[in-house]
């Protein structure tokens, strides 16, 4: 099975519905449970970012935040390494961003400062500047990415940083950039994009690939509701409201670009980390 078999098909399509609202929150979740990305990534924070702060008060924010997972254990990290830490959160999705707040809260510690604003990036203005502002899988939801990066250094201090996080068009990506383009008549940006983007600006950058994997184990097992949920996730689409031989065609492609580890079926989950 083809990706170009796939794109073909979409093609027939007279319209393709996006995953978004409850769906795509709990796609989400069960995606994030089947990768270790997340905890690499936080090992990364750990490593390379954070002991980069001040040890005197610190401020983050968290552009697309959803429902604070990450955010949660970076805010723990910065605390560990901060006496005072802001942390600001951006989410456009309401039920979303009440799930941040109600996670991020720190009881009884006038040191930790945390609120969150339900607004899409575009409609965001703040005159504070930030020691480090996040952009952890965000990008691609972005309608302008190249003024929302503009956006975003100008919401940097003079000695922080700008930190981005997301994926390569590869394997994995296929799929959704697929969708995407289907949807809305155009492409989204991948690290290879953003490269460029950087690189024709001369704006200097250092980028580090973390390499993790993705379980699709379930989604090879008919009927399993796991396995379609973490193939709407990487469709970016709700795969039960396509034809079933489109939907077929995605399950089996996710099989055949899988490797076998034993008992379970692996795809490459790498994410490329910026920092500006």
């Amino acid at each position: 099975m083809s990706i170009n078999a796939i794109r073909q098909e979409l093609t027939l399509l007279e319209q393709v519905t996006p995953l978004e609202g409850p769906r795509y929150a709990s796609c989400l979740d069960t995606y994030e449970a089947a990768s270790n990305q997340r905890e690499l990534i936080l090992g990364w924070f750990t490593d390379h970012v954070i002991p980069q702060l001040s040890t005197d008060d610190a401020s983050f924010l968290s552009i697309g935040c959803g429902a604070g997972d990450l955010d949660e254990k970076i805010l723990a990290a910065g605390k560990e390494h901060a006496s005072a830490v802001s942390y600001v959160g951006l989410e456009p999705d309401a039920q979303q961003c009440e799930r941040f707040m109600s996670r991020m809260v720190v009881e009884n510690d006038g040191n930790i400062r945390v609120e969150a604003h339900n607004s899409s990036f575009e409609d965001f203005a703040d005159p504070r500047r930030f020691d480090l502002v996040l952009m952890v899988h965000s990008l691609y939801y972005m309608e302008d990415p190249k003024r929302a990066i503009e956006n975003a250094l100008n919401l940097v201090s003079e000695s922080g940083r700008l930190v981005i996080l997301i994926a390569s068009d590869d394997t994995l990506n296929e799929l959704a950039s697929s969708f995407w383009a289907r949807e809305n008549g155009g492409s989204t940006w991948f690290s290879e994009d953003l490269s460029r983007h950087l690189e024709k600006l001369g704006i200097p950058f250092e980028c580090q690939r973390i390499e993790a994997t993705l379980d699709i184990t379930s989604c090879c097992e008919p009927g399993s509701e796991q396995g379609a949920r973490i193939a709407d996730f990487v469709a970016q689409a709700p795969t039960a409201e396509l034809p079933s031989r489109l939907r077929q065609m995605i399950f089996s492609y996710l099989e055949a670009t899988s490797h076998r580890d034993g008992n379970m079926r692996l795809l490459p989950h790498n994410v490329d980390a910026f920092i500006i």
